[in-house]
């Protein structure tokens, strides 16, 4: 067997022991939650989405200058180009978040809509008027109470950021005072693999799959006072991630 192979062995057998142990720490915080322990359960609910990450295959490449933004207040927005993204923002970000992931991955991790709104997060449908403003109302209690939300994706699940970059992201920022900071993120596309609504086959594949490496290509600032309007404002949001294709 060439050196290659085994490797290759070595790597699928590790990364799925990772998954396991996730998936059993994402089990555990449920029944944390169900005793009252839902501090606790947050804290493993960041853990299980770490490990489930690597399991994927995702390394984290990011360089101690971006670091100090994930700490700043302020209504964070992404791209968004993977349907496991709900893990890396858990991960990286560890902020309140309004998420349509709920919608397929239920169908794999049992009762996952109430470890995401024992986080704080806001499940939607957005193909539903009345959910989208549930979830716009939802953005606007958290940043008039905690100024700190990210709003990832602001498309869909299967829109990029560069096709339906929302309007609320900037009305919120303009009503409440409140800075935009605005995140682009580059996975290696080498070993990308695409998502067909299939999210137990996604994860298979992915385990068997090359790494993908995470990198943040830029992060920008977007101060309220410095435009005259929302519409401003969410012009040159729109360019950011224009010109950062």
């Amino acid at each position: 067997m060439k050196k290659f192979e085994i490797k290759k062995i070595f790597s699928v057998i590790l990364r799925l022991n990772i998954f396991i142990f996730s998936y059993l720490l994402y089990l555990l915080q449920l029944i944390l939650i169900l005793l009252n322990f839902k501090n606790f359960a947050k804290k493993l609910f960041n853990a299980a989405a770490y490990f489930c990450s690597i399991s994927l295959g995702i390394n984290y490449e990011i360089e101690q200058s971006f670091r100090k933004f994930f700490l700043k207040e302020g209504i964070h927005i992404s791209n968004h180009d993977n349907p496991l993204d709900i893990f890396v923002a858990q991960t990286l970000f560890k902020i309140k978040t309004i998420t349509t992931v709920d919608r397929h991955l239920k169908k794999f991790l049992p009762f996952f809509e109430v470890s995401l709104k024992n986080y704080g997060h806001y499940c939607f449908d957005y193909l539903n008027f009345y959910e989208r403003k549930s979830a716009y109302l939802f953005l606007d209690r958290v940043c008039k109470n905690e100024k700190n939300v990210l709003i990832y994706p602001s498309g869909s699940i299967y829109t990029s950021i560069t096709e339906r970059l929302s309007k609320s992201v900037s009305k919120l920022s303009i009503i409440h005072n409140i800075e935009v900071i605005a995140w682009q993120f580059i996975f290696d596309d080498k070993a990308n693999i695409e998502y067909d609504r299939n999210i137990g086959k996604y994860i298979l594949r992915r385990i068997y799959a090359d790494d993908l490496v995470l990198r943040i290509e830029k992060v920008k600032k977007f101060n309220p006072y410095d435009y005259e309007s929302f519409e401003d404002l969410h012009k040159e949001l729109c360019l950011f991630y224009l010109k950062a294709e």
